[in-house]
């Protein structure tokens, strides 16, 4: 009993460690494209191409990064990796809050997406720490910490960056990780250095990879708003600080609604199964996705996206779920890095098809997409249930 709860507790400072590292990642989402309107020196649309590069720069790299972290793992000790890269992300989020570069910033959001990977080795240090029974749960608990790093920590951002300026996130974000890397030191039990894999089997080889874009477009449902916000919030008639405050209050509500509907997905789909589940939310996700085209202020605005959310949040780890007993730890770090490229490529969707287009045709394509890939999804792995 005694090395239960000591197991458990190690789980739980891994979940919490993760938490910080995804809060330092995204804290700045929400007011760096207001900042990058006041610093750039380019035309409008550069500077919103701009927005997008340094918002979805981290992602970019964490996607390729995954696998190498948990390389790492058969040759280093994994808790020494996930401490070091903690206190190295720390070190560039301090930088980050000195410059006003946009060349030095993009360069510092690269060089933080290369640690971003390390929630590889979480998932690894997960897997050793937890008992056979209790896997399923502290993998969901992992990716829920990483949810609501990903989503409180805009709000968060916003109305650090409002009230006290633009420097004060990145000095509070220090502090969360820095926090999150003492507990961490302490609770979390060191394990040995990881040996290789044998060849994996590979009877999900097509449902896991759909099951992997079907995550990745979840992912940019949650993640493209933030970098067009002060577009959005201009047609509202809002601009400046009142902007900057609306952008964290909006972020703030459909975060809540985002982790509710994760908690009741998660319940509802062990009464109904996950399947119905995952391609119910997923088609209401899409009708109020496009449907926010059709907002006339404020206020409809945010409750259209914050209903949107409840439903498209808990996509990911249900999806996880689905596959967490049938492949190996290996290929759930595939799956994991859908999440990266997803948080990469929705700020650059956005930002790019804003910039030459409308919101009702980025509206209408993260829709079409979304169904595709859900009929593909559910296609595929019929011949598995």
């Amino acid at each position: 009993m005694k090395s239960l709860k000591i197991e458990n507790k190690g789980v739980f400072f891994i979940a919490v460690s993760q938490f910080g590292v995804a809060f330092s990642f995204h804290c700045i989402l929400a007011f760096i494209p207001f900042y990058i309107l006041k610093v750039s020196s380019f035309g409008p649309k550069e500077t919103m191409i701009w927005t997008g590069m340094i918002m979805g720069a981290a992602n970019v790299v964490s996607s390729f990064t995954a696998s190498f972290w948990g390389g790492l793992t058969s040759r280093f000790r994994p808790k020494f990796l996930f401490e070091r890269a903690m206190i190295l992300n720390g070190i560039l989020i301090l930088l980050m809050g000195l410059t006003s570069n946009l060349y030095l910033l993009l360069l510092l959001r690269i060089m933080q997406g290369f640690l971003g990977g390390v929630s590889t080795i979480g998932l690894i240090l997960i897997s050793s720490l937890s008992s056979r029974e209790r896997l399923h749960k502290d993998i969901s608990l992992f990716q829920n910490s990483i949810t609501a790093g990903q989503l409180l920590s805009p709000s968060v951002g916003a109305f650090a960056a409002s009230l006290l300026g633009y420097q004060a996130p990145f000095i509070f974000a220090f502090l969360v990780l820095a926090t999150s890397t003492i507990f961490c030191h302490w609770y979390v039990v060191d394990i040995p250095i990881q040996r290789k894999e044998s060849q994996p089997e590979a009877p999900f080889k097509k449902g896991l990879l759909l099951g992997w874009t079907l995550c990745f477009i979840a992912t940019i449902h949650v993640t493209f708003l933030p970098s067009i916000l002060p577009t959005i919030l201009r047609g509202f008639q809002l601009v400046g600080d009142a902007a900057l405050r609306s952008a964290g209050f909006i972020i703030m509500l459909y975060t809540a609604t985002a982790l509710l509907g994760n908690h009741l997905l998660s319940r509802t789909a062990s009464r109904v199964g996950l399947s119905k589940v995952i391609t119910t939310a997923c088609l209401i996700a899409t009708g109020f996705q496009m449907a926010l085209i059709l907002s006339r202020d404020l206020i409809s605005f945010s409750v259209l996206r914050m209903v949107q959310m409840g439903f498209i949040a808990g996509i990911v780890p249900l999806v996880f779920s689905m596959f967490a007993r049938e492949v190996s730890g290996k290929r759930i770090g595939f799956l994991n890095s859908s999440r990266f490229v997803g948080a990469a490529l929705g700020p650059l969707m956005a930002t790019s098809v804003l910039a030459y287009s409308s919101l009702l045709v980025l509206y209408l394509l993260i829709a079409g997409l979304t169904l595709i890939v859900l009929w593909a999804f559910m296609t595929s792995i019929k011949k598995f249930q």
